[in-house]
């Protein structure tokens, strides 16, 4: 049977840890590395009724995308629901591992997935990794024609199977140079701007920096945090499902986007 240990070797090849952003907490978070392994889960967040669908579901491994304590914790308590669930997942042997941005940035990872997923070619890191030759953060690609914005969100709506967008620009606006970054990462708006894109995608953004964006003349499109990462982290579960054919692996069925929307 596989163990958590070969689990971790397999997902630091696939997403290494020299990738993490210098703020992250990645790596095996909760758990014994020779822990025997039947049952892996995967998560973009690991919340109380994800840890507890885990346990009913007698899963030994939890690899979740966000980390859990990820500041500084003192205290492993029942007097908060992080301590209560974390309790629960330790009396019940599930370890907890996270690749978050070592995940977001990996050569086959979350940003290029979407890259790929909205018909960019020629995909590069936007934000190159100073000591990780060839790899980065966040993606830049070039559509194959200009196309108006109205048809690109259509297109990229569908994709990433959310209900709605918000956006900057004009609907007949061209799009052309695409750079990507999931989740909230705003902060790569200016990347995008130097590599002449016309276009940047991310799940979430402040106020503020939708303003610099249309300030700026970029079309800045929010997918959501959810719709921007969720899906990777299925198709993660796929790819674990191949490489450990001895274990069974699935993706959280009680996760969802915590926002809905209201469309009355």
């Amino acid at each position: 049977m596989s163990t958590v240990s070969e689990v971790i070797a397999f997902l630091e090849k696939f997403a290494p840890p020299a990738l993490a952003e210098d703020w992250d907490n990645v790596g095996l978070l909760v758990g014994r590395q020779a822990a025997e392994v039947a049952r892996i889960m995967t998560c973009l967040t690991l919340t109380p009724d994800v840890a507890s669908e885990a346990v009913q579901q007698d899963v030994q491994l939890v690899v979740s995308h966000h980390p859990v304590l990820f500041r500084g914790t003192k205290k492993i308590t029942d007097a908060t629901s992080e301590g209560r669930m974390l309790l629960d997942l330790i009396e019940n042997g599930v370890s907890v591992f996270s690749p978050h941005t070592c995940f977001d940035s990996a050569e086959r990872g979350i940003n290029h997935q979407l890259a790929e997923s909205f018909g960019l070619s020629e995909i590069q890191p936007l934000r190159p990794h100073v000591s990780v030759e060839g790899l980065g953060s966040g993606r830049v690609g070039s559509l194959s024609r200009i196309t108006p914005l109205t048809d690109f969100l259509g297109m990229v709506r569908s994709e990433v199977d959310t209900e709605y967008l918000e956006f900057t620009g004009s609907m007949d606006a061209p799009v052309s140079r695409v750079a990507v970054a999931c989740g909230a990462a705003a902060e790569f708006l200016a990347d995008a701007i130097q590599c002449g894109c016309d276009t940047f995608v991310t799940g979430e953004a402040r106020f503020h920096s939708a303003l610099e964006a249309r300030t700026q003349g970029i079309n800045m499109v929010l997918l959501g945090h959810y719709a921007s990462e969720r899906p990777a982290v299925v198709q993660l579960a796929k790819t674990l499902a191949a490489e450990f054919t001895d274990v069974e692996v699935c993706s959280s069925g009680a996760e969802s986007d915590p926002l809905s929307v209201f469309l009355q």
